[in-house]
């Protein structure tokens, strides 16, 4: 970052100095460079496409969505502190620009600051308020500040917004989990399993409802996906174990509560799985 905050600086001082018609040219390269460095992000050449971006930043310092980008690839590597420095800056340099607004309010909810989280998802509202993951946002706010009801409104304008967003229909899926409407929940699980197989929230969630439902096979099925995602998460490991047990498996449900047992011995459940195994006897 401090690399380039100082070339920042010092092409702002030659920026000055130089005709507008040079200004056009260098606003041309930088965008040029940015989408090859879009290019190369899609491809998964992460490396390659910060490179680009930072001579995007040199071709142009003031041009925000090569500051964005770079924010977008360190915030997928989890390093959302750095990230939210570029997202800022971003934002700093183009008020107009809706995705680094949304994205600092994002690390703001993940981070548990719904004050400030709240701050930019309004600026972000306004930039595009037809926006599905910013209306989505709204709706988690408000569950999170105790209000419900206007969160289930916001849930089902985001699903309205984008049909084949499935984080929409994960969090208005969930919320209907939450409230233990499962036959809502179901319809809108599915679907987000659907538009992304490989979420392992919509997996959890999903087996979850059918669980609750007595679609055990069902269950079992989505159980299993996510704990091939997830072999190691006791949660999954519990669930599966007690869906065996739903279904008459009693034996099949022992390898997953053993597992438990050894990544989790000390917790509250432990003490009567243990009991289980003794008693199944396999």
């Amino acid at each position: 970052m401090k690399k380039i905050c100082s070339i920042f600086f010092i092409s702002v001082f030659i920026f000055l100095a130089i005709p507008n018609a040079v200004l056009g040219a260098d606003r041309q390269k930088a965008v040029m460079l940015k989408e090859q460095g879009n290019k190369a992000m899609v491809a998964g050449d992460d490396k390659k496409a910060v490179d680009l971006y930072i001579k995007s930043i040199k071709a142009d310092p003031s041009y925000a969505n090569s500051y964005n980008n770079i924010g977008m690839i360190l915030d997928k590597k989890g390093d959302k502190e750095k990230a939210l420095k570029y997202y800022e800056k971003a934002i700093k340099l183009d008020k107009t620009l809706f995705q680094p607004v949304l994205n600092t309010a994002f690390i703001y909810f993940d981070k548990g600051d719904y004050k400030q989280a709240r701050k930019y998802c309004d600026m972000a509202m306004k930039l595009n308020p037809s926006d599905s993951d910013c209306i989505s946002l709204n709706g988690q706010l408000l569950e999170n500040s105790g209000n419900p009801q206007a969160a289930l409104e916001y849930y089902k304008k985001s699903v309205k917004a984008d049909p084949n967003n499935y984080k929409s229909h994960f969090l208005l899926g969930t919320y209907y989990f939450n409230q233990k409407m499962y036959e809502s929940a179901l319809k809108y699980l599915r679907k987000a399993v659907q538009l992304k197989p490989d979420d392992s929230g919509s997996l959890f969630n999903l087996a979850q409802s059918e669980k609750m439902t007595g679609d055990f096979a069902s269950a079992e099925k989505h159980f299993l996906s996510y704990l091939k995602k997830r072999p190691d998460d006791i949660e999954g490991l519990f669930n599966m174990g007690q869906v065996k047990i739903k279904a008459g498996k009693n034996r099949e449900a022992v390898p997953y509560f053993k597992k438990f047992l050894n990544l989790a011995p000390e917790d509250k459940r432990a003490p009567m799985l243990r009991s289980f195994v003794g008693q199944t006897g396999a």
